[in-house]
């Protein structure tokens, strides 16, 4: 796996299944025309978390379980401000810490940020963007804290808007980012410039225009020459495409089509096609279906705010750490959901796939790869503030060069109860990971692993119980057993 995107391939499964969207550095430059309205003001929640809790086997291993106290602290939020200044942040960070020392105490989490000072009419806007998450050196190996090291991108620039009447404006952007890996020496700065001409056809929809051009340059060129025993050569990524985008009272819809394409510094090329299709629905007054799919080039950097972890963390379900790698490569990937919430139950299901081909072979590029998953989730609030929630995933992930595949399977049981803003949740969960090892010498990292703990919730301001799964635990076993 290159990227963050759905799956549950570990245990950060149950952590990161807040019910709380990301927005992609793509969508974060041009934005809709002044004719479209949007909602003002700010909704969400920032909570404390806190959880003390119990694993039998730390180091996920086959052979040899150990089992460990694991004792958390952090914070989850999914919140929204509109205005003169508007904010997103969406995600959670903990401090984890290992109590019979398994492992060194570390932070973990996943987390988008994003600041946007000026309002779409002014003729000067500038946004501040950060997005955390880990990534794997051994996507076969199983998840421990020796195998994941964190990555982060930082992204800032200027929105300038020329208006042309009410409903059309043109928008030139640029961007200068950073990605920067814990460990692997594939830290990159890049150059974003992008042009977007868009015009409101009504007071809910939009039509666009718009092309981009990137450059992504690498830091530690020396150093990867010494680890890998060749320079990653810098490209540029450059894209064009139409859009058309709506929201109405039941269905929103986002269409973008054109193409993509990839050239390195060595003169190398590569072209594609360039979509991203996603379609809600509310079929009646409780439940609603979404399907989404897109293809596009990207990188470990940028896909910490994909399409895929946006819709992992609107439904509950897991990122899969991506697998530290530095070149750019061509994601294909679809999703499709249903979602029902009446009176004191909910439901939901989603079906995921996502494929990842590689432009380039080596620095740490191990091939191809294909995801196959599904993730249930099932809620009941037996009382007032009394709630029960139970959680199942499945996901194959198939390595095609390597001939090798993970298989990953989880279910989850939890039961809240609130207290005003403090929620407290027990939580259960069992983990199986088995596979098929490949060639070149690469293993399968089967474990078994089975979690138990409390949770501890506070609600610093917001809607109460919006946190995961309306107040209940974000998942004991994402911190134990080795994340």
């Amino acid at each position: 796996m290159k990227k963050m995107k759905i799956s549950a391939r570990s245990l950060c499964a149950c952590l990161l299944a807040l019910a709380f969207q990301v927005s992609a550095r793509a969508q974060d430059l041009p934005q809709a025309p002044a004719g479209v309205t949007g909602s003002q003001g700010h909704v969400g929640y920032v909570d404390l978390l806190a959880g003390l809790g119990y694993t039998d086997n730390a180091f996920l291993s086959a052979t040899t379980p150990k089992s460990d106290g694991v004792a958390t602290a952090g914070f989850a939020t999914d919140y929204a401000r509109k205005g003169m200044l508007s904010i997103k942040l969406l995600g959670n960070i903990e401090r984890v810490e290992y109590l019979n020392h398994s492992f060194p105490g570390s932070f973990y989490g996943q987390f988008s940020g994003s600041a946007l000072w000026g309002r779409q009419s002014d003729p000067l806007q500038w946004q501040l963007s950060d997005s955390f998450g880990e990534v794997m050196s051994d996507p076969l190996a199983a998840p421990t804290p020796q195998e994941l090291q964190t990555i982060n991108d930082v992204s800032t620039g200027p929105n300038l808007n020329l208006h042309f009447g009410p409903a059309t404006r043109f928008t030139v952007a640029g961007r200068y980012s950073r990605t920067s890996y814990q460990r692997s020496p594939f830290d990159s700065q890049s150059f974003t410039g992008s042009a977007e001409l868009s015009h409101a056809l009504t007071g809910a929809s939009f039509v666009a225009v718009e092309g981009s051009w990137a450059r992504t340059v690498y830091v530690q060129r020396t150093l990867l020459q010494t680890y890998y025993g060749q320079s990653a050569p810098n490209f540029d990524i450059h894209q064009a495409s139409l859009v058309y985008h709506a929201r109405y009272v039941r269905t929103r819809v986002l269409l973008r089509a054109g193409y993509n394409i990839l050239v390195f510094g060595t003169g190398a090329q590569r072209g594609a096609p360039l979509y991203e299709v996603k379609l809600s629905r509310k079929i009646s007054p409780f439940s609603r279906v979404f399907l989404n799919a897109e293809q596009h080039y990207s990188t470990n950097g940028s896909s910490l705010g994909s399409t895929g972890a946006q819709i992992s963390l609107q439904t509950g379900g897991a990122l899969n750490p991506a697998y530290a790698v530095a070149q750019p490569y061509n994601e294909r990937s679809g999703s499709l959901g249903w979602s029902f919430q009446r009176a004191r139950t909910n439901f939901s299901i989603t079906g995921t796939i996502d494929e990842t081909m590689f432009a380039e072979t080596g620095l740490g590029n191990i091939g191809n790869n294909i995801d196959e998953g599904v993730s249930l989730a099932l809620g009941r609030q037996l009382r007032p503030t009394l709630s029960v929630q139970l959680q199942a995933q499945g996901m194959i992930d198939r390595y095609t060069q390597l001939h090798a595949r993970t298989r990953l399977e989880t279910i989850g049981l939890s039961v809240s109860k609130r207290f005003f803003r403090l929620a407290v949740s027990f939580y259960a969960e069992r983990v199986h990971q088995s596979g098929q090892p490949g060639r070149s010498g690469y293993l399968v990292g089967s474990y078994n692993d089975d979690v138990v703990g409390l949770y501890f919730t506070y609600t610093l301001f917001g809607a109460q119980g919006t946190g995961a799964s309306g107040g209940g635990v974000p998942g004991m076993g994402s911190f134990m057993g080795g994340y």
